[in-house]
């Protein structure tokens, strides 16, 4: 394959993989909210586990020619429209399942999952380097996706054992007698978002753009910079790279012990507000050019997105209500990760065109944790009527009750009425 041919095709995984997840948001949040949470997680594991094992299996070029790069921007597509529905599923699957004054430690597991995710893949990776570039090259690369199908296979089991969300049961019996008692037919969840929940998909959206593009600064700019420009060896920037997934895996559930005991929204805006005061010391930190430096730098914002990221999935679940909470949850999180996977373009553009300084990089950081810090206060409970069906956006009362129910400890500070959605 030609470099240039090798490079469009890069971009075109890359493009699709961005592009596939909030439709995929849209499609499993359709089945979620219409034909149980339940279902829509077993598909989307096994849409992915399926096109993850066919990655692996994939011919190479040399057999197959162009097919074959064809056939993985097809398979990226397939497996990226799964993972779009996969974690705001995991998420509200977890939370709606929970005790009530536990609902953000429940919430916080699919993001252990993401740390869980990185190590174990780096040290797979690091164990098949381990057999040479002529072997990795060849078929060792095939055995981290083959591998996954044992873990998928482990989740199908788990997943079909699962009894359905209550909230979701209780939602459908209310469509139920809705329809019996001649209301007519719920419109579909992603119109009902976008006609009656618009703003509260777009604060939400805003909410997660720090936790999101934040962590793909962290582990792309900050990792190449100090390999390119500080003369860290690829080795030296991976470990830090692993580190700082510890701290995810470490830090999460504490993090949302923290949120259950002292406020969802209180808890969850400290870790936001902590990537500002990180913005220019994880630099400096990896401007020392030593191994603790580099290893502060990646884990010190990994912290912050640690803290705001473990509650987060779970304060957004409570702003949309159950009948379109799939849908919303998943269409604002893939969203704000479309934006974000333009954060290492974007980074990189800045750095060139400064001169190589990293100083128009941490504003741009600082930046997204502000416009999160913004939406987060924005939110207000009680508004919409896809989102909480007692008002619509211009303050109409709605037919039916609010999307939240519970309120729970630490909350007490933000509104009469607040829910766990704040």
């Amino acid at each position: 394959m030609s470099r240039a041919l090798g490079t469009l095709m890069s971009f075109a995984t890359l493009f699709v993989g961005a592009l596939g997840r909030p439709l995929g948001a849209v499609l499993f949040g359709h089945i979620g909210d219409r034909h149980g949470r339940k279902k829509a997680l077993i598909w989307s594991m096994t849409l992915m586990g399926a096109a993850t094992v066919c990655i692996g299996l994939l011919p190479t070029y040399d057999r197959i020619g162009v097919l074959a790069p064809l056939l993985l921007v097809l398979i990226r597509m397939i497996q990226s429209l799964a993972v779009g529905g996969e974690w705001g599923g995991a998420v509200l699957f977890a939370v709606e399942h929970a005790p009530p004054r536990r609902k953000a430690f429940f919430g916080s597991f699919p993001q252990v999952g993401d740390g869980v995710g990185y190590f174990l893949s780096t040290g797979v990776f690091a164990l098949t380097a381990l057999l040479g570039h002529d072997a990795l090259a060849d078929w060792a690369w095939r055995v981290p996706f083959l591998l996954s199908a044992v873990l998928v296979a482990v989740g199908l089991v788990i997943r079909r054992s699962m009894d359905e969300s209550p909230e979701f049961e209780a939602a459908r019996r209310a469509e139920e007698a809705a329809a019996r008692a001649g209301r007519g037919k719920e419109s579909a969840p992603v119109v009902a978002v976008l006609r009656d929940a618009w703003k509260t998909w777009l604060l939400a959206t805003g909410a997660f753009l720090i936790t999101v593009g934040g962590y793909y600064v962290v582990v792309t700019f900050m990792s190449s910079y100090a390999v390119t420009e500080l003369g860290f060896t690829d080795a030296q920037a991976a470990a830090a790279g692993t580190a700082a997934s510890v701290v995810v895996i470490v830090c999460t559930p504490l993090s949302a012990l923290l949120a259950d005991r002292h406020g969802l929204r209180r808890v969850t805006l400290i870790g936001v507000l902590l990537h500002l005061v990180a913005a220019f010391p994880m630099f400096w930190l990896a401007d020392t050019r030593s191994v603790a430096g580099l290893w502060l730098a990646m884990c010190l914002p990994m912290l912050a997105s640690t803290i705001a990221y473990a509650s987060l999935g779970t304060l957004a679940s409570g702003w949309f209500a159950p009948r379109v909470r799939y849908t919303g949850l998943s269409m604002s999180f893939q969203t704000a990760g479309l934006l974000g996977t333009l954060a290492p373009a974007a980074t990189t553009w800045l750095f060139s065109s400064f001169g190589g300084s990293w100083v128009p990089v941490a504003v741009a950081f600082a930046a997204m944790a502000a416009v999160s810090a913004v939406c987060l206060l924005a939110f207000r409970p009680a508004p919409e009527a896809g989102t909480s069906p007692d008002t619509s956006e211009s303050g109409t009362p709605g037919p039916t009750t609010a999307a939240g129910t519970e309120t729970l400890p630490g909350d007490a500070d933000d509104a009469a009425g607040v829910t766990w959605a704040g």
